[in-house]
């Protein structure tokens, strides 16, 4: 289950496989939930947050995000789908994405956010790190001042942050075998997830 901020979520629950949809909004952010017990999940951290299941987490895994080009580049055998839209939802796809850094939310979602952390303009986007004491946000603008790459130590772990094409992260741990949890999320939906984080400034 892939969820839209960058993350995948292992839907099992005590050796059983769950289904999941949206279910409401909170922070602006969707609320999961299964239809086998009418629980609630928070599909960034993957932690039941309301219902029978309260308690239970399921497994998050980093996804990388690739344009259909480099994908078909990296596995030969992969196969496309391709949906057909409207000319109107086209037009309307095509003017968000030249928009993103001054991407707005959709009607109804500010309605469901407390107080947000001013230290960044909400809409911006960036790359996450999550670790086991220390939660570290890269914004893409500083990614791109630094010349289209970071270097940076994260929990004692080299880590390596650059653009790739569309300006879509690529996150590496060079030497690790066992990389640091990270999402590519807007400043919003992380640092409500993870109050107080830190933020990368050169």
């Amino acid at each position: 289950m892939v969820c839209h901020s960058g993350t995948s979520l292992v839907p099992i629950i005590d050796g059983k496989v769950y289904h999941f949809g949206p279910r409401g909004l909170y922070n602006g952010l969707v609320l999961l939930g299964d239809d086998e017990t009418g629980s609630w999940w928070d599909h960034i951290t993957g932690e039941c947050v309301y219902g029978p299941s309260i308690g239970k987490r399921m497994e998050v895994l980093p996804v990388r995000h690739l344009t259909v080009r480099e994908a078909l580049a990296r596995w030969e055998e992969v196969s496309v789908t391709l949906s057909i839209f409207s000319p109107e939802i086209q037009q309307k796809t095509e003017a968000m994405n030249k928009q993103r850094d001054n991407a707005q939310l959709p009607p109804g979602f500010t309605d469901t956010m407390g107080e947000a952390d001013p230290r960044l303009p909400f809409m911006t986007s960036g790359v996450g790190l999550v670790g086991e004491a220390t939660r570290r946000f890269y914004p893409v603008k500083e990614i791109r001042l630094q010349g289209g790459e970071v270097c940076d130590e994260f929990e004692g772990k080299r880590v390596r942050i650059s653009l790739g094409s569309r300006e879509l992260p690529v996150v590496e741990f060079p030497g690790s075998n066992r990389p640091s949890f990270y999402l590519f999320s807007r400043w919003y939906g992380f640092s409500y997830t993870y109050p107080g984080c830190e933020i990368y400034k050169g």
